[in-house]
């Protein structure tokens, strides 16, 4: 059944500039790369439609549960097909404010997908949207500023076996008037490929690696696994080693899902440190939970 689909995406959090003196930030979307392995559209626009049916989910991430005004992050992610399956649709929306850097984006994605044999699918997609960020100037004011972003993806996906190659943040800069970089996205390129092994009537496996490279950077790996009980809980984890963001630190993330009904899905999200956020470092607890709600009325097939 066609869907028509509201989402937005964010993509980075800027780099402060003081000493009254304008230097080079940077910026990235680490926050939504770290929820790639249930929200696939946040490192790949060509996943966009790929479950077919509908999909909402929405993220609520914060560092101290019990304190108050404690740092917090949302984003939401909608997806789903039309034309009988052919175009993918989505879209990704954030707000972040975890730690003293602060950011909203909006994006939307468009994927188109290719029949191939074996109920094989071959998809191509492109992203685009606006990244709200508060950057300074010389004088030390803070302007928020409106910066237009552009992805490309490609994502084959068959029965057993995904794989993807991506690059979600082509563009993304903006000058002072002296002609330097008060903001300029990271631009990591991603390759993705995993598999769903049956362990058991009722038991699925599926691993994965992602492989992500940024200019002047040392290569980035992510080693995932996940199992699904009776397609109804999920466990996984995951050892990510120079994550692709404005700072390259390596972290652990341990996940857990239920499915409660057909059309809702709870999960929960435990990263062993903030990797998006440049100040972690600060906080005497650098971890940070997330809970993850996807809705998705009309499933046409259950996916992990």
């Amino acid at each position: 059944m066609p869907a028509r689909l509201y989402s937005y995406t964010f993509a980075a959090v800027s780099l402060l500039l003081f000493l009254g003196v304008a230097k080079p930030a940077t910026a990235q979307k680490e926050v939504l790369y770290s929820q790639y392995l249930v929200n696939p559209l946040s490192i790949n626009p060509a996943t966009a439609g790929s479950r077919e049916s509908f999909h909402l989910t929405a993220f609520f991430r914060r560092k101290w549960v019990t304190l108050r005004n404690a740092p917090v992050t949302q984003s939401v992610t909608a997806d789903g097909s039309v034309a009988g399956g052919r175009i993918g649709l989505g879209f990704q929306a954030l707000n972040d404010r975890m730690g003293l850097y602060a950011a909203t984006g909006v994006f939307g994605s468009v994927a188109y997908r290719f029949n191939l044999p074996a109920l094989a699918k071959l998809s191509v997609g492109v992203q685009g949207g606006v990244n709200v960020l508060p950057l300074y100037d010389p004088t030390g004011t803070s302007l928020n500023r409106a910066i237009a972003s552009f992805g490309l993806g490609v994502y084959y996906q068959s029965d057993r076996f995904f794989a993807g190659v991506s690059a979600p943040e082509m563009a993304g800069q903006t000058l002072d008037l002296t002609g330097r970089f008060l903001y300029r996205s990271v631009r990591p390129v991603m390759l993705q490929v995993g598999t769903t092994v049956e362990l058991d009537e009722n038991v699925a496996l599926i691993p994965s690696v992602l492989v992500s490279k940024i200019a002047d950077r040392p290569v980035g790996v992510d080693l995932n696994a996940r199992l699904w009980f009776n397609e109804q809980f999920g466990l996984g984890a995951s050892y990510r080693q120079n994550s692709p963001g404005l700072i390259q630190t390596n972290y652990i993330q341990a996940l857990a899902e239920y499915q409660i009904t057909s059309a809702i899905r709870l999960g929960y999200i435990f990263n062993s440190k903030t990797p998006e956020n440049p100040t972690a470092g600060l906080y005497f607890q650098q971890s940070v939970h997330e809970v993850m709600f996807r809705f998705s009325p009309n499933v046409l097939k259950f996916t992990y």
